[in-house]
């Protein structure tokens, strides 16, 4: 045998050190991918029976997306019964949540048509008109603000509208090729064909980026104004983001442009992403939209504190979605997606969730639902509560008696009247600390923590607003009174105060009151020091002044204010974990949304190379515990090899130990090329997962990125 014109020995033809096929890349093919197998046989159509209906349909595919519960025994019809509680009550609040972002953008958007219509060349100078969106840091929710913009733009029928992203802007010629293609496409309907042959008739045709394409178009449908949109103008190249500009300045006295920046920092630090030239060619507005924090406490009051609400958050679930909005994410989308991935949640995994949809559940019922809720922790707590009040044949009749604890969970909805009435206890909460001007507010969200938690109830924020009512002026008084009157339909309590702020106004309209405020007897101003001097020692005292006949009616109407509202607030600020079923309409678990919306990609990684019976769920790798086996993965057993090492591996002495374990004793599990191409996809993976890297030091070594832990 010869190789370039040399011929190779015997003994170098059959050393036992020289095989032609180590250096050659090998494959595997597994026998059923071959073409010569035959084809697999089609499969056949499910036949139907023809009295089987769409419900049976959308049942058997609800009982296909949320799995049957307890234990496998859940029936179909429950299981779509949780599916459809789901999809409608997310849907209403959905779609109540999608109207509190069209109205936080209304203004803006309003303001920016409306710029649209008057904007021209000739008011700006010459210059193209420009309007500055100040949209916030928030990125998520710049795609929301662009998409409604557009639609108000189109519904106003100013012209064509195009908005542009970072990810479209490749250069220059791909932008003017989507600017051009959508806005010759938007009125009208034009398709391509026909605006070729619209804009080039019988010359020449243009190219595609060609900006005489838009100039025909904008002639032809009565010199309309073209509005180019960047919703995340930061992110553009500056260098293509001027030459574009400079490119609209020179088309501006045949093409109307009307440009808009959506800007996440400043104005001043767009300006300064620029080019010099390019700021030269514009002139225009800035527009402001509305915080997000504003727009982030209109959707949770909406959907914690309104009244259609269907399920409320726990305090840590709660706690941990705002502290993540705060510090993290700052976009209501994020707060959506949470609040979804609550409900999905909830009636996934919860069986009696569907105690939500009302009487319709109720016909539903199984015996395994009454078990489940026999070992609920409210359950517990309403059993010994009856215990404690010496009623234990009713605590053991719901223990034995399955159609009275049916009786009792009827009364589902009285239960949630319960956390509506502590969620309006908060409200008014608010409303009288709002009346303190010395006092600085509390956020709503704050204050349901604390509730929800059960620490709002008798808190040092509820013993100072008594006690600063005490002092209120009679304005001040008047004042609160006023506003907790909205509030006052459903509570027999806040009705008693309609009756006080009636009486009160009387009595500050009346005689000689009339244009004075009336001070209670715990008001400072009535309190004097008086300072006593007894064998050469100084005593300091607090003495009342007399009061008048006003003060004296008005310290009345004060101590009945807060009387009635010490009662109020000690009667609604309950704990919500003393509430029977409150697991049904409450959900609190952190840990499926801290794994989804905060994952540990590294230590899910690191986790399942480790231990990957816990991922596949198979005997055959958790056997040998923490052992090393060869029915593991070899990207997993290769990953404990490495582990083991320092930071260079000697790959022949990594492939050595691999393959003691792979190919077990003499090689008898796998032989040497198979175990050799596992090795090689091993190898390849872990590169891939940035664990390891070639090594510059010693080539037949590779270097250790990753330890462990760390």
């Amino acid at each position: 045998m010869s190789i370039n014109g040399k011929v190779l020995d015997g003994d170098a033809r059959n050393s036992q050190d020289y095989r032609p096929t180590d250096h050659q890349a090998c494959f595997i093919f597994s026998r059923g991918s071959t073409s010569r197998d035959p084809p697999p046989r089609p499969r056949k159509k499910r036949r139907l029976p023809k009295n089987t209906s769409v419900s049976n349909i959308a049942s058997t595919k609800s009982h296909q997306i949320f799995s049957p519960l307890l234990n496998g025994s859940e029936t179909p019809g429950c299981v779509a019964l949780r599916l459809n509680t789901y999809q409608r009550l997310w849907s209403e609040q959905e779609a109540r949540t999608n109207g509190i972002l069209r109205e936080a953008n209304a203004k803006t958007l309003n303001n920016v048509v409306a710029f649209i219509k008057t904007a021209s060349p000739a008011k700006y100078n010459g210059k193209i008109p420009t309007g500055l969106i100040l949209a916030g840091p928030g990125i998520a929710s710049h795609g929301l603000l662009f998409e409604q913009l557009v639609s108000y733009t189109r519904d106003e029928e100013i012209g064509p509208v195009v908005a542009l992203t970072s990810g479209e802007a490749s250069n220059l010629k791909t932008i003017l090729k989507k600017i051009i293609r959508n806005a010759t496409s938007q009125i009208g309907g034009v398709d391509e064909d026909e605006r070729e042959h619209e804009v080039s008739g019988n010359g020449p045709k243009p190219l595609n980026y060609d900006l005489q394409i838009l100039c025909d178009y904008v002639k032809t449908r009565g010199s309309q104004k073209v509005t180019i949109a960047f919703q995340d103008s930061e992110a553009f190249d500056g260098v293509l983001l001027g030459d574009l500009i400079t490119l609209f300045s020179s088309w501006l006295d045949r093409i109307p442009f009307i440009v808009l920046f959506g800007v996440a920092t400043s104005v001043e630090i767009f300006h300064e992403k620029l080019p010099r030239s390019a700021i030269q060619c514009l002139q225009g507005e800035k527009f402001d939209v509305e915080r997000v924090e504003e727009t982030l406490a209109k959707v949770f009051n909406d959907a914690l504190f309104g009244r259609k609400s269907a399920l409320w958050l726990g305090s840590a679930l709660c706690k941990q979605l705002l502290e993540r909005q705060r510090d993290h994410v700052q976009n209501v989308q994020a707060f959506v997606s949470a609040l979804k991935y609550a409900y999905m949640s909830h009636f996934y995994a919860n069986p009696l969730s569907i105690l939500l949809a009302g009487d319709t559940a109720h016909k539903l019922l199984q015996s395994k639902h009454l078990e489940a809720i026999r070992n609920l922790p409210s359950f517990r707590s309403f059993a010994e509560k009856l215990l404690d009040e010496g009623q234990p044949e009713v605590a053991r009749s719901l223990l034995e008696d399955e159609n009275l604890l049916l009786t009792l969970v009827n009364y589902t909805s009285h239960f949630r009247d319960a956390t509506n009435r502590l969620l309006d206890a908060i409200e008014v909460l608010e409303i009288s600390r709002g009346c303190l001007q010395s006092r600085a507010s509390i956020p709503r969200s704050e204050l349901y923590i604390k509730a929800v938690s059960g620490e709002l109830g008798g808190s040092v924020t509820v013993r100072d607003l008594l006690l600063s009512i005490k002092r209120m002026s009679s304005d001040a008084l008047s004042e609160l009174l006023c506003k907790l009157a909205i509030h006052a339909g459903g509570s027999e309590a806040l009705r008693e105060l309609l009756v006080v702020n009636d009486n009160l106004q009387t009595l500050i309209n009346s005689g000689n009151g009339q244009g004075q405020q009336l001070r209670s007897e715990h008001d400072m101003r009535h309190e004097t020091l008086r300072t006593t001097v007894i064998a050469q020692k100084v005593e300091i005292s607090v003495q009342k002044s007399a009061l008048s006949k006003q003060d004296s009616a008005y310290s009345k109407f004060v101590n009945r204010v807060h009387d009635i509202l010490e009662d109020y607030f000690s009667t609604h600020l309950i704990n919500p974990q003393d509430i029977f079923l409150h697991e049904v309409f409450f959900y609190d678990l952190k840990s499926p949304h801290r794994d989804v919306f905060t994952p540990k990609p590294r230590f899910a990684i690191e986790r399942a190379l480790s231990a990957p019976h816990d991922y596949l769920g198979c005997d055959c790798c958790g056997i040998g515990g923490e052992a090393l086996e060869s029915t593991q993965p070899p990207t997993a057993i290769l990953y404990q090899l490495h582990q083991e090492s320092g930071a260079l591996v000697n790959v022949f002495d990594l492939w050595t130990a691999f393959y003691a374990i792979v190919g077990g004793e003499g090689g008898e599990d796998c032989d040497e090329s198979n175990a050799m191409a596992l090795f090689y996809r091993a190898m390849a993976e872990l590169k891939y997962l940035g664990m390891i890297k070639h090594s510059k030091k010693k080539t037949d070594h590779v270097a250790k990125l990753i330890w462990r832990g760390l």
